[in-house]
């Protein structure tokens, strides 16, 4: 009986085998004419050519848009489902944030699976055993596998969505935590001290916290729109000094940090008036700007989000603050701030969102107003 054929897209055997002083990797695959061929590639060493001829396939695949199948491994599968996103032009954050979940979350665990074998039970123990470790990466897994396993549906691979029937992941929020006003004076004395000092290495600290903090008090920025705030986006010789945001810092894959050219969300586009304590701090960086960034690294490049958190969390472990208190939490006080100051519409405007939902539920917390009964109570104290 015959040998039945490759299925489209996919390749046999690899074997190895030295020419002078290369090795040689190769494999028969089945192009996406039908035709089978063989496919070589060389390297160094025969590991170096094994995996240079596996890059070469896979890619060989992606490019010709190779048939998911039932027999396609999961691997196959997520990065079909990343290409997917990158032609949806989808946000650089969002794109970072879901190749990490992939590499750390579910190529090592169900990679290597067939499409065919990932069944309900399958994904829920995949999921139950995440959420035992973190409720918030077992959520962010389920999102991909829905997304992945809805390609593979309409490529034929599956019949159903197993995720759909697998276990909801429940992320429990905690109480809106935010920094009394009293405290907030004591904390900018305290990194203004900071920042004129010395460090471990017997240096001047360059980190400016200060300046930092007093913006984001000032405006409730997220920490990468702070650092993509450029001069040409600050307009302090208006009657309103303003800032404008229009970008957000992002760690591109191959491209190292970039600024993005435009914030999270279309309503995170917005201008925000300043008050004088932000006005006259940036008047007085201004005048000692080199750079267009208004908050550059030590080196006057665009500053990694990542190191101010690092820098933040070796003033805060120093002073003894408790581990909640992130540059986020600024902008959670500023939100609760607004809101009982003004109301929440003010608040989820200032703090760039799209409706009041995100508001209440992440940044100010929500207060149920209960119905006026006392009359009916009030015999209860007669």
């Amino acid at each position: 009986m015959p040998r039945p054929p490759l299925v489209l897209g996919t390749w046999g055997q690899i074997t190895r085998s030295r020419r002078g002083k290369l090795w040689v990797a190769k494999a028969r695959f089945r192009d996406f004419d039908g035709v089978t061929r063989l496919v070589e590639r060389t390297g160094s060493t025969g590991r170096q050519a094994e995996d240079t001829l596996v890059e070469h396939l896979r890619d060989r695949t992606r490019l010709h848009g190779g048939e998911i199948t039932a027999e396609s491994h999961v691997r196959v599968l997520a990065d079909r489902w990343y290409d997917t996103l990158l032609e949806r032009k989808v946000a650089s954050g969002t794109l970072e944030a879901y190749r990490r979940s992939l590499r750390t979350h579910i190529e090592p665990a169900l990679g290597a699976l067939r499409i065919r074998e990932v069944t309900v039970p399958v994904v829920d123990r995949h999921l139950g055993a995440l959420i035992a470790k973190s409720p918030s990466a077992a959520k962010t897994a389920r999102v991909i596998l829905k997304g992945m396993f809805s390609l593979a549906v309409r490529h034929g691979a599956a019949g159903t969505n197993p995720v759909t029937e697998a276990r909801a992941v429940a992320v429990t929020r905690g109480e809106v935590l935010t920094i009394a006003s009293a405290d907030v004076v004591v904390l900018r004395q305290r990194l203004r001290a900071w920042d004129t000092g010395i460090d471990k290495g017997g240096r001047v600290r360059t980190a400016e916290l200060g300046d930092l903090v007093d913006m984001l008090m000032a405006t409730a920025v997220r920490t990468g729109e702070l650092l993509a705030i450029r001069w040409v986006d600050v307009d302090l010789g208006a009657d309103v000094p303003t800032v404008t945001i229009t970008g957000t810092v992002v760690q591109v894959r191959g491209e190292g940090l970039q600024r993005q050219e435009h914030p999270k969300t279309a309503s995170s586009w917005r201008r925000l008036p300043l008050p004088p304590f932000a006005v006259a701090m940036l008047m007085q960086r201004r005048a000692d700007a080199y750079t267009e960034w208004v908050f550059p690294s030590s080196t006057g490049t665009l500053r990694s989000p990542n190191n101010m958190r690092r820098q933040w969390r070796d003033f805060r472990d120093h002073h003894g603050y408790d581990d909640w208190i992130t540059p986020k939490s600024f902008r959670k006080t500023v939100g609760k701030l607004i809101r009982d100051g003004v109301d929440l519409d003010t608040a989820a405007a200032l703090l760039g969102h799209s409706n009041t939902r995100v508001t209440e539920q992440h940044y100010t917390g929500r207060i149920h107003d209960a119905p006026d009964v006392r009359e009916h109570l009030e015999q209860l104290g007669r």
